[in-house]
């Protein structure tokens, strides 16, 4: 059966709003120490806008277990999506962007990452639901992005530097430290690129050497052991038709398959799942959504 621990959830918020408070995360006065150090390593490039990247989200019901196996999930991608309305670029505090997480239930517009976050979730608790959104936390390795003046349209040609990749990462293992995840799911290429990748920065930051459990089929992605949680690097699902027919088969689902049959993942009544879990958290978020603003500003 499903059990959720709300306390637990509201005081690892309480935590994160304190850290991003302190680091000046908050876009309503986003002042972060690293910002003119990381603004500095894109010299040479045409910088057309930089906007904050800032928080993580934490869903209400993220404390979750099941038959007494703990499934706290952190879901990483490279960085935020821009909100050209928004003073700089991205939800104003880290409360409202905890509250966009979850207007993405229902939401007919959803872009490809918000659709295969989903079915990432969809399968790993074996639910058939959009409430799931509400059991999991997401946050980015980017605080900031800086766009191509040339490219400014197009958010793929966002550019990092190595400078703004060592200062954020700082910010995220924090996040960790606080939400104690049993399973980081890292979305993209960010995660395994160069020789001080994702991993390796993981590896010095806890001082252990992270045991590899498997690799998809050209080695480039894998499911790792670490003795604090489980870290899943995979593609990303932007180009979500190849995504679902070749390339979640081949990293996502066989890692979560193999962490189920390993019993580090619950095995989960999936004919009674989905009823049981609206059960329990449907009308919460009901009521949460009601009292919200419309996601419109998630769609820019």
């Amino acid at each position: 059966m499903w059990e959720i621990d709300i306390a637990a959830t509201q005081d690892r918020k309480a935590k994160l709003n304190e850290l991003y408070n302190k680091e000046g995360l908050n876009a309503e006065r986003f002042d972060c120490k690293f910002y003119s150090e990381c603004l500095s390593s894109q010299k040479g490039k045409c910088v057309g806008k930089q906007y904050a990247g800032g928080t993580a989200a934490i869903s209400p019901f993220y404390d979750i277990s099941y038959n007494g196996i703990p499934m706290r999930t952190l879901i990483v991608g490279k960085e935020t999506g821009y909100m050209k309305n928004e003073k700089y670029g991205t939800s104003p505090n880290f409360y409202e962007n905890c509250n966009n997480v979850l207007n993405c239930i229902n939401w007919k517009h959803k872009n490809n990452h918000i659709k295969g976050t989903l079915m990432i979730l969809q399968y790993l608790f074996q639910v058939n639901t959009e409430y799931i959104y509400s059991s999991y936390a997401l946050s980015n390795s980017l605080r900031c992005a800086f766009q191509d003046l040339a490219k400014i349209e197009n958010l793929s040609s966002v550019s990092d530097t190595k400078i703004m990749r060592d200062n954020c990462i700082k910010f995220l293992f924090e996040e960790i430290d606080i939400l104690e995840p049993n399973l980081i799911i890292c979305q993209g290429e960010w995660s395994i690129r160069g020789k001080d990748n994702y991993i390796e920065k993981m590896s010095k930051r806890y001082e252990e050497k992270p045991v590899c459990l498997r690799k998809n089929s050209n080695g480039k992605y894998g499911l790792f052991k670490f003795n604090k949680c489980y870290v899943l690097t995979c593609h990303h699902p932007a180009i979500l038709g190849n995504w679902i027919k070749n390339l979640a088969p081949d990293s996502v689902w066989p890692a979560i398959d193999y962490l189920r049959e390993e019993g580090v993942l619950p095995q989960i009544d999936r004919a009674t799942s989905t009823k049981e879990y609206e059960m329990l958290v449907k009308d919460k978020v009901n009521e949460l959504l009601s009292s919200m603003q419309s996601n419109d500003r998630l769609r820019g």
